[in-house]
């Protein structure tokens, strides 16, 4: 009887702990950042909106900011209405201009701006410690809190609109929310910058904006579609006043001006990138084109997806714990599709859910029905049986798991054909190849050396190959990716691990190929008209091994019929049973072998080449190799042959 009750009780009772872990925001950070990376993806910015910078170029130019540019901002001003056939539809300054400086420069903006006639400038909102926060963000923010308020001089605010540039991070430093309005010291709610901007632009073009949903604290959820420098034309102040910007530029556009350069301490990470700042009049930029564009997202209520998780949880966890493991791996593979899509369906319907919620509760729950199996088939095996089985299925999941990472088909397209191939030295392996197209014209190529062995090398391996993968999409440039791959592994390493790295972009259409070389192998490279060779290119640092890395690249002219052959170290140290090592003048000769062969029959060659030297001497290293043959740019689909 009590044996049926607890079966009964454990499934609800794992459910429990689930949730507590889930309403205590255990998972928060993390989930914050998957939804980041599954939800905030790039798009083409809109050409209404100009953003002119007071960069590094302006202050070379007019000397460090200070009282002085409230003249310059005149001047910039004055520039903009000087052609009053192309006169811009809305200006917002995203400066704080506090207080009179007593100089002729406040007079002058006032009148600038007076004579424009569409300029907003900038408040903020100086918060005191009223502020609750659910998880990671800001959920209210008691209005009489506002312990400060700052606006412009009397002079300049009465002649222009205000919007606040008030920001509100999450606990984590990432930028993923703005706020629709504050309240000023006399009760007044204040809308943003961006706001003002697009509803002035939309009152003068005759359309209509819709306003976000908010939370309790006015916050609203931000749909980035440009990343840092996607909003900006390298359009300054200083060019401005030296007339080098046409006036058809801004005519009728939006006109965003403020900080571009480091010094004036103005950028925030954001949710569309943790790794590289976005200037604040980029993120205005963002916030404008969402609301022009009606690109509008609402975070739903935490109940309903508490009341959605429950009802899913409850019965997968009584199939975790009461049926056959195939199945409830099955059920759990389910769970974690059906929560990682239904959060992206959902985000481009217009709604934000928690990414993590249903895939993380799936898997605890999961790997607790499996534990409880684990319990029961203890009960009838003896202590070192129990232990083999354990190790053997661990290992096999992890095999599993780790040969999902690694791409199976390899295409045999008109502009190149690749191989590539991987032999473990224990089940579970430290090496890593990849090769996916970034874009149409752009093939990234990867293969890496994971220190160590077994299943923690394996799992390096997968947070390598998933970093490399996520920077590359939105990252061209091989020297930038591995610098940016660099900082992160480095900001999470506890256990002082690294990987050695050769990443390439291939351009399909011009065979240049750009690399980078992260302490790995030499390639080795042959030319149509001639055999294979090392190419001794620059090798940085490895992955992992320090920060603030800066990697460079190097090209590659390949020409149709030119190859590159890339490997580990456990080709080269592969050891026979005197403990001589294989090398790469053998490597070189097996290559050349087959030169003129596909990247599967050379592949093999060295295979056969190892094998033959190695004998019967147990394998000490993982063996991983990748191959690819530049056939040249792909014809168009019609072209025909001249007559």
């Amino acid at each position: 009887m009590k044996s049926k009750l607890w079966k009964t009780l454990l499934p609800l009772l794992a459910v429990l702990v689930v949730f507590s872990l889930v309403a205590v925001g255990a998972f928060h950070r993390l989930d914050r950042w998957s939804q980041d990376a599954l939800c905030q993806q790039r798009g083409s910015t809109t050409r209404e909106i100009v953003v002119i910078g007071i960069d590094e170029d302006t202050l070379t130019e007019f000397g460090p900011y200070g009282p002085s540019y409230r003249n310059i901002m005149a001047y910039a001003l004055q520039a903009l209405a000087a052609d009053p056939e192309h006169l811009p539809a809305a200006v917002a300054l995203d400066v704080l201009y506090e207080g009179v400086s007593g100089t002729a420069g406040d007079d002058k903006l006032a009148e600038a701006a007076a004579n424009l006639g569409c300029v907003i400038t900038a408040t903020a909102a100086d918060y005191g410690d009223d502020i609750t926060w659910e998880g990671n963000h800001a959920k209210t923010i008691n209005a009489s809190a506002v312990k400060n308020y700052i606006e412009p001089y009397e002079a300049l605010r009465d002649v222009t609109v205000q919007g606040h540039i008030s920001i509100m991070p999450d606990k984590d430093g990432i930028l993923r929310h703005a706020i629709l309005y504050v309240k000023n010291l006399k009760g007044e709610s204040v809308y943003s910058l961006a706001v003002q901007a697009a509803q002035m632009y939309a009152d003068k073009k005759g359309i209509s904006i819709t306003l976000p949903t908010v939370n309790g604290a006015g916050h609203y959820y931000v749909p980035y579609t440009g990343l840092p420098g996607d909003y900006y034309d390298k359009l300054s102040i200083s060019r401005l006043l030296r007339g080098k910007i046409p006036s058809e530029i801004w005519a009728d556009k939006i006109v965003l001006i403020g900080p571009y350069a480091t010094a004036l301490q103005d950028s925030f990470f954001t949710s569309i990138s943790h790794s590289e700042p976005m200037y604040g009049i980029e993120y205005h930029a963002n916030i404008i084109q969402s609301l022009l564009s009606g690109n509008l997202k609402t975070e739903a209520p935490d109940w309903i997806q508490l009341l959605v998780l429950a009802v899913l949880c409850l019965p997968a966890s009584w199939v975790f714990f009461h049926r056959k493991v195939w199945i409830a791996s099955v059920v759990c593979a389910a769970l974690i599709i059906l929560g990682l899509g239904s959060s992206y369906l959902f985000y481009r319907a217009g709604w934000v859910l928690h990414v993590l919620w249903i895939p993380v509760s799936a898997l605890l729950l999961y790997l607790m029905g499996m534990t409880y199996h684990f319990v029961l088939t203890s009960r009838e095996r003896r202590a070192l049986e129990l232990e083999k089985a354990r190790i053997s299925t661990e290992l096999s999941l992890a095999t599993r798991i780790q040969a999902s990472f690694l791409p199976k088909a390899f295409p045999d397209r008109p502009e190149f054909h690749l191989f590539a191939s991987m032999t473990p030295a224990k089940e579970v392996g430290g090496d890593l190849y990849d090769f996916f197209q970034i874009d149409e014209d752009h093939l990234c190529l990867v293969i890496g050396d994971v220190s160590g062995k077994g299943v923690p090398a394996s799992l390096f391996m997968m947070l390598a190959s998933a970093l490399i993968h996520y920077v590359a999409k939105r990252e061209i440039s091989p020297a930038k990716i591995l610098t940016q791959v660099n900082a992160e592994i480095c900001a999470r390493n506890p256990e002082e691990m690294f990987v050695t790295v050769w990443l390439a972009v291939l351009e399909l259409s011009t065979g240049i190929l750009t690399a980078a070389n992260a302490g790995h192998e030499y390639p080795a490279v042959k030319h149509p008209d001639g055999s294979f060779e090392l190419l001794k290119d620059k090798h940085g640092l490895v992955i992992g091994g320090m920060e603030g890395i800066r990697y460079r690249e190097y090209t590659l002219q390949l020409e149709p019929g030119s190859r590159v052959f890339v490997y580990t170290d456990g080709v080269a140290e592969a050891t026979d049973a005197n403990n001589q090592l294989y090398g790469t003048d053998r490597m070189i000769e097996a290559l050349r072998e087959k030169e003129n062969g596909a990247p599967e029959e050379i592949l093999a060659s060295v295979n056969r080449s190892v094998d033959a030297f190695v004998g019967k001497a147990p394998q000490f290293d993982d063996l991983t190799m990748l191959c690819i043959e530049y056939k040249g740019p792909a014809s168009p689909p019609d072209s025909q042959p001249s007559i």
